[in-house]
């Protein structure tokens, strides 16, 4: 079951953590069915390494964590 996703945009890279909902959300229930931000459609997989996202946080910031790179935006819970 996927725990993150990310906005495709790569000028956006909203994170989305399903975790933080009262219970895990599946994506095929999620009611968002693209970036709040803006418009873009979801991946599941980071846009650095291709991996399944896995997210680690620094901060407020929502880091790969098999690649280590940075995305762009704070993330959302």
């Amino acid at each position: 079951m996927e725990h993150f996703l990310i906005c495709g945009n790569p000028s956006c890279r909203f994170v989305l953590d399903l975790q933080e909902a009262r219970k895990p959300l599946r994506r095929s229930v999620l009611l968002l069915n693209e970036c709040p931000e803006c418009g873009s459609q979801w991946s599941a997989t980071c846009p650095f390494c291709e991996e399944p996202l896995s997210v680690i946080w620094r901060g407020h910031h929502a880091v790969c964590a098999h690649c280590h790179r940075q995305f762009h935006r704070p993330a959302a819970a």
